[in-house]
């Protein structure tokens, strides 16, 4: 539709935080929509704000439908409208509604004209202008009624300090807060949907997340660690950094070099997992680890043994879906696009024991503990310190 450059942008709790914090991550805000445009090969845009409200100003020959893909993934964003700019004379108001309705109503069509006054100094309230651009459009298209409980159409119209906004569609945003206002974490992706919605929660709440996969081969398929990077690639597009760092850690040349009793060796890699990645956090200064680990879903996320892994850990561990079950987790996946992704079929983990073992014993924390530090002493590592430096001189670093 022609006329339809400039789009507008609401934020939700940003709005509540104090003023100082507020400005701080309209700020963010505003940087990362910026970031992702351009990433995305937009660049002839303007972008400025008001109260509640930031504005995207189109002044080049990209479609809008080209930024709302965009902005549609951006943290912080609830909703998306482009609209048509028009100044606050109601005449100029009256003939932009009425030609819209003429585009996108047709005989029998139902509608509604519904209007927000954030200038409370225009002399028509929400509800009078309503219901004059309603009999606007009434006496200019012939056979359409007026619905406002479930119409055909709806027909917003937003008035501001110096103009007003004309639109038809709000589409909606992730929400949440702006990417990078809550600090760094090291999110641990295992190319399954769990870690990948997990990942995605945080970020959702603000958090500049730090992907870390382990790589199990000889013990996966090489099919599991492209799936991985699928995944990567999927979680890319919320980003709004120039370059994302992914460590990939060589985990199956550890598992070669330890023995140990096939109970404890889903606790051992989810061990190690841990103590890598903390070594990862120091570096890039993270300040908690993110899993996708859900309460009871398998073995190693027993209570028990989350215990023991939790117990054993520096740093804060972050578990979005901990009170999940699987059926709300893939509900999810499917809503954000990543479930396709992450159910291809691939050669998974062969090193997974069966959980009756590990729920037997692993309440014993201190006991476990003493197993698996016996049996990375009696490797060629003799320490876990002796695995992180091996782990972390092998790791490699994709610029995603």
């Amino acid at each position: 539709m022609k006329g339809f450059s400039t789009i507008l942008l609401r934020y939700g709790e940003i709005a509540l935080k104090s003023k100082e914090i507020r400005v701080r991550m309209e700020n963010r805000l505003i940087r990362n929509i910026v970031t992702q445009l351009k990433l995305a090969g937009l660049t002839n845009f303007r972008v400025r704000r008001e109260w509640g409200r930031i504005f995207i100003e189109i002044e080049g020959p990209e479609d809008f439908r080209s930024y709302i893909s965009v902005l549609t993934k951006v943290f912080g964003i609830v909703s998306v409208s482009p609209c048509i700019k028009v100044s606050l004379d109601l005449g100029e108001i009256k003939d932009v509604v009425v030609s819209l309705a003429k585009e996108v109503l047709s005989p029998g069509s139902t509608f509604e004209v519904r209007a927000h006054r954030a200038n409370k100094k225009y002399p028509l309230t929400s509800k009078e202008l309503e219901k004059l651009l309603g009999a606007e459009i009434l006496r200019n298209i012939p056979h359409v009624k007026v619905n406002l409980e479930s119409p055909d159409r709806s027909i917003y119209v937003e008035i501001r300090d110096d103009a007003a906004y004309v639109y038809l569609e709000e589409f909606e945003g992730p929400g949440g807060l702006p990417y990078g206002v809550e600090g760094k974490v090291v999110s641990l992706i295992s190319g399954g949907v769990d870690s990948a919605v997990a990942a995605w929660m945080m970020m959702k709440r603000g958090c500049e997340v730090v992907p870390a996969h382990y790589t199990l081969t000889p013990f996966y398929g090489e099919d599991a660690k492209e799936r991985a990077y699928e995944v990567l690639k999927w979680l890319r597009q919320w980003v709004p950094e120039k370059r994302w760092v992914v460590y990939q850690v060589p985990l199956g040349l550890i598992h070669e070099k330890i023995e140990i009793n096939v109970r404890y060796r889903c606790l051992l890699c989810k061990y190690l997992m841990y103590k890598i990645a903390e070594a990862i956090a120091e570096e890039v200064g993270a300040k908690a680890l993110v899993t996708g680990e859900a309460l009871g879903q398998v073995a190693s996320q027993t209570l028990d043994n989350l215990y023991f892994l939790t117990t054993h850990a520096n740093l804060p561990i972050l578990r979005p879906l901990i009170g999940f079950d699987k059926d709300e987790i893939i509900k999810l996946g499917r809503r954000l696009g990543v479930a396709e992704i992450a159910f291809k079929k691939v050669l998974d983990c062969t090193l997974n024991p069966a959980a009756k073992g590990m729920r037997a014993e692993t309440h014993a924390s201190e006991k476990v503990y003493d197993i698996i530090t016996e049996a990375i002493e009696k490797s060629e590592f003799r320490s876990v310190t002796g695995v992180v430096s091996f782990a972390l001189s092998r790791v490699t670093k994709i610029n995603l």
